[in-house]
């Protein structure tokens, strides 16, 4: 049994939640002008292999959650091409350890909310494509205990820049491509001895293919890579920077012109440091009011 080697890299993960802002295909595409939206998400993810540096040190490694995510949208029409669209995500959720990493115990509780106001530009090409800055705010007042290897919430503010470029081939055929840098405050509060727990910029680039089957059912295929995030401990460089990559397949359903239910497959493809998810499950409602 690897034990040991199992236990150093459990000391080498200051924390984990659910700070990814990922986007699903088509999310960036407006909402008619003083439209409001109500969307319900959830996640369901399991885990079992854990890595450091690039290599596997325990196959037993489980963890699985169940995240779930209430969010309001408002779209302002700025202009005939222009609208603003400023939103509000309350994140909740529940994970559980076990096996080699048993000791990581479970939590439950809310995530940090966050604030977001995306600006969405349709352009005078052809098929009127589509670019938006996205940025985010995380305020940290979600559930976090410093004393708790995992927590839905940071205890720290979080901030987050998206640009995405919509490019529609045809009526049938579009790309989604969506490029994002994250910074972190410093947590104070970190561990058992309260040190302060600092991290570099987190960087992630996703992309998907959409196929318009009929007018009301679209299929997705794509994927992203995560890299940066690497953090320090009271100045001491824990070597825990990510490079992950995963896939995605969705399938995007409109039950009525208004109402739209989706589905999403995923798993992580190569990750050198940390958990990698070997499934992934995500269900979303939107009702447009």
């Amino acid at each position: 049994m690897k034990l040991n080697r199992i236990v150093f890299v459990l000391g080498m993960l200051p924390f984990i939640n659910c700070q990814a802002i990922e986007v699903s295909p088509g999310d960036f595409e407006p909402l008619p002008a003083g439209a409001n939206a109500l969307l319900f998400y959830y996640q369901h993810a399991e885990r079992s292999d854990l890595y450091q540096n690039g290599h596997k040190v325990s196959d037993n490694a489980k963890l699985s959650s169940d995240v779930g995510i209430l969010r309001y949208i408002h779209a302002i029409g700025l202009a005939e091409n222009l609208s603003w669209e400023p939103q509000l995500l309350l994140p909740f959720g529940y994970m559980n350890a076990s096996g080699d990493v048993g000791a990581l115990g479970d939590t439950h509780g809310f995530g940090d909310p966050i604030i977001a106001a995306p600006l969405k530009w349709t352009l005078p090409t052809a098929n009127k494509d589509v670019f938006a800055l996205a940025p985010y705010l995380s305020i940290p007042i979600g559930s976090y205990n410093k004393n708790d290897a995992l927590n839905l919430g940071e205890n720290r503010w979080r901030a987050t820049l998206q640009a995405a470029y919509i490019h529609h081939f045809s009526e049938k055929w579009a790309l989604d491509t969506v490029a994002d840098a994250s910074w972190v405050s410093a947590n104070k509060d970190f561990g058992a001895t309260s040190a302060k727990l600092e991290e570099g910029t987190r960087y992630e680039y996703q992309a998907a293919v959409r196929y318009q089957w009929t007018p009301s059912t679209t299929f997705a295929v794509g994927g992203g890579y995560v890299t940066g995030a690497a953090t320090t401990v009271d100045g001491v460089d824990q070597h825990d920077g990510v490079s992950t990559s995963y896939g995605r397949f969705t399938v995007t359903h409109f039950v009525d012109p208004t109402l739209q239910i989706q589905a999403q497959l995923g798993r992580d493809i190569q990750v050198d440091q940390g958990f990698k998810e070997g499934a992934r499950l995500n269900l979303r409602v939107l009702k447009v009011f």
